[in-house]
């Protein structure tokens, strides 16, 4: 009986606080959060750098993201905090996150050397070094789906935008296909790849993510 007093309790005392929480303050706190579950969950303060960050849930437009986006930093987005209290998600993060940033480094995707530019109508141009890779997108909700024309296939991302930064995450196997796409030293990574696709892709919830700005 005073479980379920305490039970009604909460949920009145969030119904009176939540609508004071802005949309990125609600962020923050989940953002927090999946960090925390991640650092519980394997005892690894150092994990939660990487893994900073969660889905995008809210629907993005062609006019939000129009212009040319640079490449800052690669992180592993969850779908959601609870994901990150699952043993298997742990473990799996806590051994990619060496793998993310090596594959990444030998593909030559460091801070500034990617630039992705969405146009107007659905094109984009990715460009990494001097190599140039033609694309198209289509958006449907918080889903970007970028076909990479010379190769035919589409690679399915969730979009997300929050504070001038634009976050796409994709499947490990994915990221793979692109990053073969449109490196000339996709050879080098394909170890780290592997592993890191190995270690992601039966896990679920689990993201390989790209974060850019303007």
């Amino acid at each position: 009986m005073k479980k379920s007093i305490l039970k009604v309790a909460l949920a009145t005392s969030l119904a009176f606080i939540m609508p004071s929480v802005s949309n990125a303050q609600l962020g923050d706190i989940l953002k927090s959060a999946a960090g925390t579950a991640v650092q519980q969950a394997t005892g690894n303060s150092t994990i939660t750098n990487v893994v900073t960050t969660l889905l995008g849930t809210s629907n993005v437009t062609e006019k939000s993201i129009v212009g040319t986006w640079t490449y800052q930093e690669p992180c592993i987005a969850a779908e959601s905090s609870n994901v990150l209290t699952k043993t298997a998600a742990a473990a799996a993060v806590s051994k990619a996150q060496s793998e993310l940033s090596n594959a990444l480094t030998k593909a030559g995707i460091k801070a500034g050397t990617l630039k992705i530019t969405f146009e107007e109508g659905g094109k984009a141009t990715i460009l990494l070094g001097k190599k140039k890779v033609a694309a198209t997108y289509k958006l449907d909700g918080s889903d970007l789906h970028l076909t990479l024309t010379k190769i035919k296939k589409t690679i399915k991302m969730n979009c997300k935008l929050s504070s001038g930064k634009l976050q796409l995450a994709m499947k490990s196997d994915k990221l793979l296909t692109l990053v073969n796409t449109i490196s000339s030293t996709a050879a080098a990574a394909s170890t780290s790849l592997a592993t890191l696709n190995t270690l992601l892709k039966n896990v679920d919830g689990l993201y390989v993510g790209l974060q850019f700005t303007k």
